[in-house]
């Protein structure tokens, strides 16, 4: 007989979070690992930008970082403006996100 909903859900771990010093947007921003569907999602657009890669920053920063409602604190079209403007605090919360959602280059050209 196998477990029950109450100890499969116990036995879950948490997603992974880290505030981020982001005065660039005025204060501190919640980071997080992608949950699977995210991943999913993000995987599926590498593999169908045509080799520009670089293109899925601002995906994985909408996926990622989340306001208090824990819902994508700016869209990709903002964080594009973002970091047109603020490149590297961009990359800054960019290298944030993919550590927490156990991302690199080579597991994601892998997939």
């Amino acid at each position: 007989m196998g477990i029950d909903r109450a100890t499969a859900a116990a036995a879950l771990p948490d997603v992974p979070r880290e505030d981020v010093a982001m005065p660039e947007l005025g204060g501190d921003v919640c980071v997080r690992g992608l949950m699977l569907r995210d991943r999913m999602t993000l995987i599926a657009t590498l593999r169908n930008d045509e080799g520009q890669s670089y293109a899925s920053l601002a995906r994985l920063l909408h996926l990622a970082v989340v306001g208090p409602d824990d819902k994508p604190l700016l869209t990709e079209i903002e964080w594009e403006r973002f970091g047109g403007a603020h490149f590297d605090a961009a990359l800054r919360l960019f290298s944030v996100a993919k550590r927490l959602s156990g991302l690199d280059a080579e597991v994601v050209e892998k997939n």
